[in-house]
């Protein structure tokens, strides 16, 4: 089972983000802040990252800057997760190594399909 680190620190979208993809056969694995966000990458080597860019702690930019600069969680695609639509925030996420970038509010099938769109699934589906 593929394994996504979903990193939010707002309960409620946390646990549909999670529900959404549970639902759809990935494994969930959970950080509320930037700083467990790094350990949990680095402990659980997930296939994928989702990743909110305000964070207490350390915020996104710097978390994902941080898994950049990691041996282990260098390759691992991390795709941002944010209200903030302004061009700048998306190019300054980009920047810091993020591969997509999804705006919240977000349909549940969208964030399913960027999910495929970077995970191959056990049965070799997209």
């Amino acid at each position: 089972m593929k394994k996504v680190l979903v990193v939010e620190d707002e309960a409620n979208i946390r646990l549909s983000i999670e529900i959404c993809l549970e639902q759809a056969g990935y494994a969930v694995i959970t950080a509320e802040d930037g700083i467990s966000a790094v350990e949990q990458a680095i402990e659980s080597k997930p296939d994928l990252i989702l990743l909110d860019l305000i964070l207490p702690k350390m915020n996104g930019y710097l978390v994902c800057e941080a898994l950049k600069g990691e041996t282990a969680t260098r390759d691992i695609p991390v795709v941002a997760i944010s209200a903030r639509a302004q061009e700048g925030d998306i190019k300054k996420a980009r920047e810091a190594g993020v591969v997509d970038y999804i705006v919240k509010p977000f349909a549940p099938e969208e964030l399913r399909r960027t999910v495929r769109k970077y995970i191959i699934t056990e049965e070799g589906k997209e």
